[in-house]
């Protein structure tokens, strides 16, 4: 009954809806249906890509959207986009509005966590009664979601406790949300014993998916490994289960059973594309060029209207049938990547550094040299701005064409940039592996690793020993020589704050310390540091704003 009355007190009349369908006479049904509900602005799109033109235009508040909105853009790829671009915001609605129930549609959409469903027909009282239900739902916990998205998680798990206290409808979703809050905090053993508390409420999957997350954070792989089990052994649809553990599972040093776990996946989700982009980057890894060239394949399908379609996709399409000696086929995939995206000189290199790495092992090597001369012509427009991608096709390119001095200092900046990740490094021993030099590439890897943790550690010391100042100016050389790195940035941030902390806040040295922390969050959104720093800054610039 509560549930009932908090729903018919919901007023709609100005909420902002989008309708996307690419049937007119639906389009004007639902418009009619909308309009009958007191809802006074509303607007239509026909396909998935006009509907992210005005996505992008105006914030709207309810978006209703067919799954299949026939060529072009899926619902799905709509709503992946409008989530990847911020174009809906913690309040926004989406309803996934469909006919088709097929497991791959299902499973698809499920990927990208739309807040509702709507089966096709419906009638105007189940539009009414789904629209309000999932409004409540999110008025509930828009407080929570915003301090997720600021990253402030201690106000985000003070507004949990206080509504969990309260015993409300939507019990479960907060419990959920609070134990989300944690793992992102980095408090994976209070996550853990949350979970736990949970449990004995009830066999949750979200609580034992949660549970095992916080195992795998804690560095506990076998007991991870055996709850994302024990969860599929129950029920082998719950997706995200074979993604942790396939992380576990990597994490464990298993590349190989990692493998088989996302291919269980990708076949029972297959339109998931992100997954096909990994599973063929682990495939390729581990040597398994015929599963790396159908993974990479059924990203580029997949991708052709999505916004994470990238170049890398058909060049490691293109790698993974060279080393199938499928070597004519490979150019050609290039040539249509040249046709597909747009001429820019970051789409440029990395095509003109994968069709050198063809052209060499197809022996051509005046077509080899002029493809690395034009990559090299690309690199420099772009002043040494390349992702770690990009940049290893580069370096892999001089490598085989001779020039290991050039190749092994584009490895060197990589490294330098990425030092403390694994799959970097690992997609590095690859492309020594592949040039005949695996044992050099380990003397660099190793060398270069433990320059940077000596460079981070001295900066360090001078901060332990209360020198900051000294710490402030030697972090501040060390990001400029390091702009990439997540830690030495992280710690150029902490040490201004320090500094400020003991002598007051000042704007000079607040927006060099925001500028820091913003590159540690554009290189890793996820680094388990950045709770801890984001509440260090903010307590400096509340201070200084009283001031």
């Amino acid at each position: 009954m509560v549930k009932q009355e908090a729903t018919a007190n919901i007023n709609l009349k100005m909420k902002k809806v989008l309708v996307v369908d690419d049937f007119f006479n639906f389009r004007l049904t639902m418009k009619n249906m909308l309009r009958s509900l007191g809802i006074m602005y509303i607007d239509d799109a026909a396909n998935g890509e006009e509907a992210i033109k005005k996505l992008a235009a105006r914030k709207f508040d309810i978006i209703l959207c067919d799954y299949n909105l026939g060529p072009g853009k899926s619902g799905q790829q709509v709503l992946e986009e409008a989530k990847y671009r911020g174009y809906i915001n913690y309040a926004g609605i989406f309803i996934m509005v469909t006919a088709e129930n097929t497991l791959e549609m299902i499973m698809g959409a499920m990927e990208y966590e739309p807040d509702d469903y709507l089966m096709k027909p419906f009638a105007k009282e189940v539009l009414e009664k789904k629209i309000k239900s999932v409004t409540l739902k999110k008025e509930n916990v828009r407080d929570i979601e915003k301090a997720i998205i600021d990253s402030d998680f201690d106000h985000a798990l003070r507004i949990c406790d206080e509504l969990i206290a309260q015993s409300p409808a939507n019990l479960a979703e907060i419990m959920k949300l609070k134990g989300e809050v944690l793992l992102k905090k980095g408090a994976y053993a209070e996550a853990a014993e949350f979970y736990d508390k949970v449990l004995t409420m009830g066999n949750m999957t979200w609580a034992r998916l949660g549970r095992g997350r916080a195992d795998l954070l804690l560095g506990r792989y076998e007991d991870a490994k055996n709850r994302f089990e024990e969860i599929l052994a129950q029920n082998n649809k719950v997706i995200a289960a074979y993604d942790e553990l396939a992380r576990t599972y990597l994490k464990s040093g298993q590349p190989e059973e990692a493998q088989q776990v996302l291919m269980k996946a990708a076949a029972i989700s297959p339109r998931a594309l992100l997954r096909h982009k990994t599973l063929g980057g682990l495939a390729y890894r581990n040597e398994d060029y015929t599963t790396a060239e159908t993974s990479f394949r059924a990203a580029v399908v997949h991708g052709k209207h999505s916004c994470f379609k990238t170049t890398s996709d058909y060049t490691q399409l293109a790698k993974s049938m060279v080393m199938r000696d499928a070597l004519q086929e490979s150019l050609q995939v290039l040539g249509q990547a040249s046709r597909e995206f747009p001429e820019s000189p970051d789409t440029r290199l990395h095509l003109s550094a994968a069709e050198s790495l063809v052209y060499t092992k197809m022996n051509k090597p005046a077509e080899a040299k002029r493809a690395l001369a034009q990559a090299h012509k690309y690199a420099q427009d772009l002043a040494g701005d390349l992702p770690s991608a990009v940049a290893l096709d580069l370096a892999q390119a001089h490598l085989l064409a001779g020039d290991v001095e050039k190749g092994t200092d584009i490895i060197r900046g990589v490294i330098g940039a990425n030092h403390d990740n694994d799959d970097v490094l690992n997609t590095i021993r690859i492309v020594f592996k592949e040039t005949g030099m695996p044992e050099k590439g380990e003397k660099i890897i190793k060398d270069t690793t433990e320059d940077i943790m000596r460079l981070n550690n001295e900066g360090v010391d001078l901060a332990r020993r209360g020198k900051l100042a000294e710490a402030i100016d030697y972090f501040e050389k060390a990001a400029a020589r390091l702009p990439e790195n997540k830690i030495i940035n992280a710690n150029a941030a902490q040490v201004l704050m320090l500094f400020m902390k003991q002598n007051g806040p000042d704007e000079e040295r607040l927006s060099k310390a925001s500028s820091y922390l913003e590159r540690v969050r554009r290189i890793d959104g996820a680094y388990a540091d950045i709770p801890m720093l984001l509440s260090m800054y903010r307590e400096l610039a509340s201070r200084e704003v009283s001031s």
